[in-house]
């Protein structure tokens, strides 16, 4: 049972929102996804949708692009992003999955949820950067949001952090005491496209590798975390020629956290 992780799937099959301004690679990016999850993912296996999921405004205007979610195979653990106004309480989001027969979808709020041996934590986020006091309070919740996810994760598994924004920006992240806290050895992000995503690599900062998983920066791929990449709680970030690879091909990315995309 497979671990995959994508971001910024940006649905909409019921809304006229297209993703081309970000470049001609969002071209049918529906398509896209769905040709590569088919590829890469089995029935048995598990995908975190980390935010941004739909363009809807409603559950129901959503419901297609869930339909859509749905009728690939895999569980779903959804996270929330910043354009995912459909998103309500998650009784609301429960009871709509239930209602259409969808249990395949469970989402990640306030909570963590078990994939075989790993714990799947983690909460939106925000820009981190702002420095109003409003944007200050927003991250102050986060961080508590954080909190009660890795709080909610059983103590004897590897615990694996997913954001919907970059958790680490120009001045440093306020989750970092948190993640340290739990012996969190790698987060995963989403949010920046375009040329914010092609400058963004993989780092690490305190022990922890964090890594973009945008849709489009994984050119629309699930993209699989691995059992040697999750590593046994022995090292942090790639230890296998394929991940070599990975961090090859993203090492020519970076210093976009200051980016309000």
């Amino acid at each position: 049972m497979a671990l995959f992780v994508l971001g910024d799937t940006h649905l909409s099959f019921t809304v006229n929102k297209p993703m081309n301004i970000f470049g001609t690679g969002w071209e049918n990016h529906a398509e896209k996804i769905c040709r590569q999850w088919n590829q890469a993912v089995t029935q048995q296996d598990t995908v975190v949708l980390a935010g941004d999921i739909s363009w809807a405004m409603t559950l129901e205007e959503a419901k297609a692009d869930f339909l859509f979610l749905h009728q690939l195979p895999g569980r779903k653990i959804i996270l929330k992003g910043n354009h995912d106004y459909w998103w309500t309480t998650a009784a609301k989001l429960t009871r709509f999955f239930e209602t259409n027969g969808w249990n395949d979808f469970s989402i990640l709020y306030n909570n963590a949820a078990v994939v075989e041996n790993r714990a799947i934590c983690g909460t939106r986020g925000w820009n981190i950067d702002l420095p109003g006091e409003q944007d200050q309070k927003i991250i102050r919740r986060e961080v508590q949001r954080l909190a009660l996810s890795l709080q909610a994760a059983p103590e004897d598994l590897e615990k694996i952090v997913f954001f919907h924004y970059p958790p680490v920006g120009a001045l440093g992240s306020p989750f970092l005491p948190l993640l340290k806290k739990y012996r969190v050895r790698q987060c995963y992000f989403g949010h920046l496209h375009g040329e914010a995503a092609r400058r963004m690599q993989p780092f690490e900062k305190d022990g922890i590798r964090f890594s973009l998983i945008s849709a489009d920066a994984l050119h629309f791929q699930p993209y699989e975390i691995t059992p040697d990449f999750a590593g046994e709680q022995t090292s942090c970030g790639p230890n296998h020629q394929n991940g070599q690879k990975e961090a090859s091909f993203w090492r020519k990315l970076l210093s976009l956290f200051k980016s309000k995309c």
